[in-house]
C-alpha cells in the first residue's frame, strides 16, 4: 500500500464561493503532514472533507487506495478525529463521554481510558461535568478521545490551541511518539509557531488549493 489516504482533483464551494479546487495530496503510514494556510482558508474544511464529515462538490478522497470516502463508506475508518469537534455532551463527566464514545467500537477497555486520561493530566477533571471545563481542559478531552483507541490515522485541527506551555510541549512529544510507532499525522496549527515535531510534508494553501512546499 503507497498511500492511506490522498485526494484527487478535490473541491469545495460553499454558497457559491469556492473554498478550494484541485486539491490533489497524497498520505503514507507513519508520516506527519502540517496543513498550512491563513485562519479562514479552508483548513478546516479540507479536514473535515477528508474524514467524510463533509462531501466535496467534485474529485474523491480514497482510503487505502481502493475505498472512496463519502461513496463506499461514509466516514473514514480506524481514525481519530479532533476537529472543534466532538462537542461533548454537558451534564456528563469527561469520563461518561469518553466511555459513551468508547462504546461504540468496543475496541478498547476502561484501564486503557484510565491510562489516556493520566497521561493527558486530565485526572483532576475527568469525574466533573464537561460544562465546568476550561477551554484547555475540553481540549485534552477532544484529545483523548482522539488518541484512545490508537488509531491508524490521527486527524487534528489545531491540536495544541488552548494549551498551556507545558502541555504543548507534551503533546507534541506524544504526537511524535505516536509517528514513530507508525501512525499517520495530518494536523493544522494556529499561527506561526515553533513545531518541535518531525514533519514529513507540508502542504500550504495557495491559489484556492492547497499544495506541497518544502518541510
Amino acid at each position: 500500500m503507497k498511500y492511506i489516504l490522498e485526494t484527487k482533483n478535490l473541491t469545495k464551494v460553499f454558497k457559491n464561493n469556492l473554498v478550494f479546487q484541485n486539491v490533489n495530496l497524497t498520505f503514507q503510514k507513519g508520516k506527519s503532514y502540517l496543513i498550512k494556510g491563513y485562519n479562514g482558508c479552508g483548513k478546516s474544511v479540507l479536514l473535515k472533507t477528508l474524514c467524510g464529515f463533509s462531501l466535496p462538490n467534485d474529485g474523491e478522497v480514497i482510503y487505502k487506495e481502493k475505498v472512496k470516502i463519502g461513496k463506499d463508506i461514509d466516514f473514514i475508518q480506524n481514525a481519530g478525529v479532533s476537529i472543534n469537534s466532538p462537542e461533548f455532551i454537558s451534564y456528563m463527566t469527561g469520563k461518561d463521554n469518553l466511555l459513551l464514545l468508547a462504546g461504540i467500537n468496543k475496541q478498547i477497555s476502561k484501564e486503557k481510558i484510565n491510562q489516556v486520561v493520566s497521561l493527558l493530566k486530565l485526572d483532576e477533571f475527568i469525574n466533573k461535568k464537561y460544562k465546568t471545563y476550561s477551554l484547555g481542559t475540553k481540549q485534552k478531552l477532544r484529545l483523548a478521545q482522539a488518541i484512545m483507541e490508537n488509531p491508524e490515522i490521527l486527524i487534528l485541527d489545531e491540536p495544541v490551541n488552548a494549551l498551556d506551555k507545558n502541555m504543548v510541549c507534551l503533546i507534541w512529544k506524544i504526537l511524535q511518539e505516536y509517528v514513530d510507532k507508525g501512525g499517520t499525522l495530518i494536523f493544522t496549527t494556529h499561527g506561526e509557531e515553533e513545531i518541535p515535531l518531525e514533519i514529513s510534508q507540508i502542504y500550504e494553501f495557495q491559489d484556492k488549493t492547497f499544495a506541497p512546499v518544502n518541510s
